[in-house]
């Protein structure tokens, strides 16, 4: 029996092996598809284009070479850096990476030349210098976003002209009063960039915010106590003015909610057209300004968490009701992996199904208790309470 089953697997291996063989004889392309996953990802494929002027094919395709050499090093930087990167970074790209790109071609090689009408169209195989082009990010101080994503509370005002209409959802919060255009604008532009804004749509007990909280032009150490209660780690706050048929105008302020320092402020205004037949214009007017805005913010933003000096605060945590040692690796684990600023976890005491825990962690007590309580990723229910002393009690139900 043993033998006849390894004659069967070395048959059924020997027609796999011949159906590969077959599949690749009259399909060139696939085996030539799986050849080029291989080869390094800094040579790249472009077509490059230049202009054919009074007959001067010579310089039309030397346009067309540079063209493609500036290609090539966008197309790199696409890969290395992904659509966020390149988004939170596009000005130092434009201006002290790109006006450089032929420094950084290692080679190229001409595959295939056409001619179009007036224009000259060439294939070139692209070999990026990668020594230089690292050298150039980090002389640019170029910025990433690494860990778990920034999350930001947004407390801006929406304010019409000239017919006075104000709009912020802080003034009744208990209302849920749907997203304004800036809101949406706000968190599409944010999003993008690899941030990640909280949706305000949660239920808010009216003893968690007090008549200064709730005024148009809060002051920063309002927004700070938003932030907190919304478990953030960054606010903006802010307005977005519009005036009918002439212009957008918006200013954006950002805190730090943990060490509540100031990170930047800014304002963008952009002109927008006749909005007496659509709202069209005011959309496209917002979102420009914002595109300015956050182009210029989130590099700063970034480097604002990056470089933040803080304290570690440490909070003793009791856990009670749990049934066994895996539930409590899962608690500890879902800390360290979900919970933004967590930096040590220390067990103190064990006594039955009670364990005492130490977590240090950048930032208050309300803001740890917040994002534990408030996150999906808990890997339990339970109730809170505090002790006499301070303790945070966990019971798992």
């Amino acid at each position: 029996m043993f033998i006849m089953t390894h004659f069967l697997d070395a048959i059924l291996l020997r027609r796999i092996l011949g159906g590969l063989c077959l599949f690749f004889i009259l399909n060139p392309s696939s085996a030539l598809a799986l050849s080029d996953k291989k080869s390094s990802t800094k040579e790249i494929l472009v077509i490059g284009t230049g202009p054919i002027a009074d007959g001067n094919i010579a310089n039309a395709r030397k346009a067309a070479v540079s063209d493609a050499l500036s290609k090539g090093v966008e197309e790199y930087l696409t890969r290395r850096l992904g659509s966020k990167g390149m988004m939170n970074n596009f000005s130092r790209i434009i201006h002290n990476i790109m006006p450089k790109a032929k420094d950084q071609v290692e080679n190229f090689n001409i595959l295939a030349e056409e001619k179009i009408d007036h224009l000259i169209k060439l294939l070139l195989k692209v070999k990026i210098n990668e020594n230089v082009i690292e050298q150039m990010l980090r002389e640019t101080n170029l910025v990433t976003m690494e860990g778990p994503a920034i999350k930001i509370l947004f407390l801006v005002a929406q304010v019409m002209s000239p017919d006075g209409q104000i709009f912020y959802w802080w003034k009744e919060p208990g209302l849920l009063s749907p997203f304004t255009p800036t809101e949406l604008s706000l968190y599409r532009v944010f999003q993008e960039r690899g941030f990640q804004p909280i949706n305000r749509m949660m239920v808010i007990r009216e003893a968690d915010y007090s008549g200064e909280m709730k005024v148009l032009d809060l002051s920063d150490e309002m927004a700070i106590h938003w932030g907190n209660i919304f478990s953030a780690d960054l606010v903006i706050h802010g307005r977005c003015d519009i005036l009918k048929g002439k212009s957008v105008s918006i200013t954006l302020r950002s805190i730090n909610v943990v060490n509540g320092l100031i990170i930047s402020q800014d304002t963008q205004k952009e002109r927008i057209g006749d909005v007496s037949k659509s709202t069209e214009p005011i959309m496209e007017g917002i979102e420009r300004a914002l595109n300015h805005l956050v182009m210029r913010l989130s590099p700063e933003i970034i480097r604002g968490f990056e470089n933040q000096e803080t304290t570690v605060h440490f909070f003793p945590v009791i856990l009670t009701g749990l049934r066994n040692f895996k539930q409590l690796k899962e608690f500890e684990n879902f800390l360290k992996k979900d919970i933004t600023g967590v930096k040590e976890i220390r067990q103190t005491r064990v006594k039955g199904n009670t364990v005492s825990i130490s977590v240090g962690f950048l930032g208050n007590r309300d803001k740890f208790l917040g994002q534990v309580l408030q996150h999906e990723n808990l890997p339990f229910q339970a109730d809170l309470r505090q002790s006499e002393l301070g303790e945070i009690i966990i019971n798992i139900r």
